[in-house]
């Protein structure tokens, strides 16, 4: 090889690599691009993607010459076939024909020749154009020739405007593109989607005459649906749909539901496009039955030049000739959309009109069972009832402080009469609330206006107005102002001259409710939305006209105002109880410190005694956190009324002492008579100015036994002497007719105990110490009497079988002595006992503590 064969070949090589370089830098970034059958819409920078195809152009030469036409409608963004006839389309299948040529790829595992004549691509058997006609207009072509045989693996052979070369697709990928154009029409009647149809009206034709009908809804707002015909007012929105075709749709949603089924449910239903006879598909309303289903849907919702949102709507009709069922299971009708062009003829199933035929037999089937349907989450926030008592005005005033054990909250609400205000109980008003928007408790309807007088509608016993999400929000309070030196809340009493919140439309309430008279079980109620002149009369339950009577007492806030503020502790502070009962006054006290005991101080038998504790507790927790079981009257009510309540001498009173800052307060609480329905007592109190029915249980607790049931408390390790004489029973079989002594002493060290006499019994230390810790802290199950002297049937006396116990326990001012004596048996109370702790007491003590103990000494040697 010479030199100049060598440099040609070195400039070969060159050559070669600047042309590999050159193509590496203007060729595709992207390696998959490649695989585009249409680069050019996935250009980096100026794609051209399916959203921005606004028209679509099929040619075909095979098996037919057509040409099929798609053109996508701005506003609504749905497709539409212009050629070779106007039909609706299927959007969803152009949609689906767009994305496949725009994600179509070479097969590479396909061996492919570029040779078009050999795969029908000479002359392609369709051209498909895809235009994008907004500026600047741009468009792509595919052509489509053969596709290959077989199943899993067919391929489909292309050329496009971007790549000359024969390409193999997989069949799979781009199937669309071989779909005839009875596949791309729209099989949806009147509409896809039940938020599209904006009114709809029903009505069945014979012999060119309306026979049945029309059944006219509107939508009214987002959720309201109301007649246009018959005037029948409100329309059920919602609800269950019925379980069959034998009866009419309850509720508008599922009237919605049935509209937007209605479709062409095969190609082959398709019948006859352009039909010039209808009496042969049962259409002609000259001689056949025919129903007609007209809505109003939108179509598009555009923004205008305010921003505001406007609602294009286009009004289409479906007729379905019901004569004669067809089809091969006779289970279809004929039916046509009403288009002065076209008359194109489908078969639809019978059973998705049956319920729309049901319903032009009984058009009152969707009226409103609702007596008041709020919508949504909407909540009422302004009530006015007008009865009897006048005028009620409830306003909802926030949600309250969430009740205990993790249950919900209730909106708090206040009640106005005039220029007082009250306090109202938040579930009474809420049962007010359910009372009125239970669903479906309307149970008929009165449309004859001379019925409608004679019910009283011209004259109503009870108007309710109803206001939603009407008052203005609520300002804060600046709670510091409330707040004393010490950083505690100032115990301030309800301003009665707070201002009524007013709904902002006060003269248009949301629901205007006004009842007459009852009629067959039921109450007759006038409802009227807003402002609306029309209103509709409806037959609700008594019950809810029971609601609406009662009086403004029904409504007040049970709960009692507390006498201590913290509610969770109702001891602090208080200084004194007084109790009357019985004809005795007791008045128990202690100073004001959290821990001291209380002390009775009268009557003058039992002053100096320790009172009970828990005793004193439950009483002053009953008394602050009171609820009446109903409110009698809302002011102190004249003489002869107190005499008839027992409440002008009141055989069961409490005074409170709250002392803060060395202050006392009292507050009093007067128990009358029983009510006659035994649900509890009446009560006046200086907490409020009216008298209230209080519970059974709050009179059960303040005649509880007020004595410190504590009949010992001793270290039973500092006991040191043991003493117990009794055993009568077990003695006289002996000849003896003393009972028996038995004493245990301490040993020295404090290890053991001494047995005197020494050899009566072998002792059980352990028998001995339980026997003591029991006594240690011993309670009276209950006394039987103070001040009084033990009868003999109690044998309260060792000579008479009682046991006596007496015990020395060793204390640093020296020893002290306890006694305690268990008689006979009380029932199942336990033992009858007195003892030197309680002088002049009668009390019973625990059976258990003492069973075996009496039966014999012998219990403390373990027998």
């Amino acid at each position: 090889m010479n030199f100049k064969t060598t440099y040609v070949l070195f400039g070969v090589l060159a050559l070669v690599l600047l042309v590999f370089v050159w193509t590496l830098w203007v060729g595709p970034t992207d390696a998959e691009s490649t695989l585009y059958v249409l680069p050019s819409m996935h250009k980096e920078g100026s794609p051209l993607e399916p959203k921005d195809i606004t028209r679509v152009e099929i040619e075909r030469s095979q098996p037919n010459t057509e040409k099929i036409v798609f053109v996508r409608d701005a506003g609504s963004n749905r497709w539409r076939i212009v050629e070779p006839r106007d039909y609706p389309a299927d959007s969803t299948a152009v949609d689906t024909l767009v994305r496949q040529i725009y994600n179509a790829r070479r097969d590479e595992q396909a061996d492919v020749l570029n040779n078009p004549q050999q795969y029908g691509l000479e002359t392609p058997a369709e051209v498909i154009t895809l235009i994008k006609e907004t500026e600047p207009r741009r468009e792509v072509k595919l052509n489509v020739g053969d596709t290959s045989p077989g199943a899993e693996k067919a391929v489909i052979y292309v050329t496009s405007s971007d790549r000359k070369e024969v390409m193999a697709v997989k069949k799979s990928e781009l199937d669309n593109v071989k779909k005839p154009l009875v596949e791309f029409r729209s099989r949806e009647l009147l509409s896809s989607a039940t938020g599209d149809i904006q009114e709809f009206a029903l009505s069945e034709h014979s012999k060119n005459k309306v026979v049945k009908g029309p059944v006219e809804l509107k939508k009214s707002g987002e959720d309201r649906w109301v007649y246009v015909q018959p005037p029948y007012g409100d329309a059920q929105d919602k609800g269950a749909n019925p379980a069959g075709n034998d009866q009419p749709p309850d509720n508008v949603e599922a009237v919605l539901t049935d509209i937007s089924n209605l479709k062409v449910e095969n190609t082959k239903d398709f019948i006859q496009d352009d039909a010039a006879d209808l009496g042969k598909y049962h259409l002609d309303p000259a001689k056949n039955d025919v129903l007609r289903i007209e809505v109003e849907r939108t179509e598009s919702i555009n923004t205008d030049e305010k921003g505001e949102k406007k609602r294009q709507t286009k009004k289409i009709a479906l007729l379905v000739g019901i004569s004669e069922k067809v089809g091969e299971k006779k289970d279809q009708y004929y039916a046509y959309i009403d288009d002065p062009k076209h008359k194109d003829i489908v078969a639809l199933s019978a059973n998705s009109v049956a319920r729309l035929l049901k319903l032009v037999d009984k058009p009152d089937a969707l009226r409103d069972r609702n007596l008041v349907a709020l919508g949504g989450f909407r909540k009422p926030d302004a009530l006015d009832i007008q009865n009897s008592y006048g005028l009620l005005e409830f306003r909802r005033t926030g949600p309250s402080s969430p009740p205990p054990g993790g249950a919900s909250s209730q909106e708090t609400w206040k009640l106005w009469r005039g220029d007082k205000v009250y306090t109202v109980d938040p579930a009474t008003v809420q049962a007010l609330i359910n009372a009125l928007t239970a669903p479906n408790q309307v149970k008929g309807f009165v449309d004859d206006p001379a019925k409608k007088k004679e019910l009283g509608m011209d004259k109503p016993d009870a108007v309710v107005r109803i206001w939603i999400d009407s008052l203005p929000a609520e300002e804060k309070k600046d709670e510091k102002k409330d707040e004393k030196k010490d950083g505690s809340k100032e115990d301030k009493k309800e301003d009665k001259k707070e201002k009524k919140p007013e709904p902002k439309d006060k003269d248009k309430p949301a629901f205007t409710l006004s009842f007459g008279r009852l009629y067959e079980g039921h109450v007759a109620v006038q409802r009227q939305r807003g402002d609306e002149k029309t209103s509709t009369v409806v037959l609700a339950p008594s019950t809810v006209r029971d609601q609406v009577f009662q009086g403004p007492l029904a409504y007040l806030d049970k709960q009692l105002p507390p006498f201590n503020a913290d509610r969770f502790d109702a001891v602090k502070n208080v200084t004194k109880l007084t109790l009357t009962r019985d004809g005795v006054t007791y008045e128990i006290s202690r100073e004001n410190k959290p821990e001291a005991p209380w002390k009775i101080d009268k009557p003058a038998d039992f002053a100096g005694r320790t009172a009970d504790r828990t005793a004193m507790e439950t009483i002053l927790r009953d008394l602050n956190d009171l609820r009446a079981v109903r409110i009698e009257a809302d002011k102190t009510p004249e003489a002869p009324k107190l005499v008839e309540w027992g409440l002008d001498k009141p055989s069961l009173k409490a005074v409170v002492t709250l002392t803060q800052d060395n202050k006392p307060k009292t507050f009093e609480f007067d128990f009358g008579k029983e009510t006659s329905d035994k649900s509890g007592v009446y009560l006046r109190t200086s907490l409020l100015d009216m008298i209230v029915v209080a519970g059974n249980n709050v009179v059960g607790d303040l005649k509880r036994e007020l004595h410190d049931p504590t009949v010992f408390h001793f270290d039973a390790g500092k006991v040191q002497e043991v003493k117990l004489t009794g055993w009568l029973a077990l003695q006289k079989p002996l000849g003896k007719n003393t009972p028996l002594t038995l004493t245990f002493k301490r040993t020295k060290g404090g290890s053991g105990w001494e047995v005197e006499p020494k050899d009566a019994i072998k002792l059980q230390p352990s028998r001995l110490d339980d026997f003591l810790k029991n006594l240690s802290d011993l309670k009276a199950v209950r006394f039987v009497a103070h001040k009084a002297k033990p009868s003999a049937d109690q044998e309260l006396d060792v000579d008479k079988g009682a046991l006596r116990i007496e015990l020395t326990v060793a204390e640093d001012k020296g020893p002290r002595k306890l006694t305690l004596t268990v008689g006979k048996e009380d029932g199942s109370f336990g033992y009858f006992a007195i003892s030197d702790q309680l002088a002049g007491d009668i009390f019973d003590v625990r059976k258990d503590l003492f069973d075996k103990v009496k039966e014999k000494p012998a219990y403390f040697s373990g027998q």
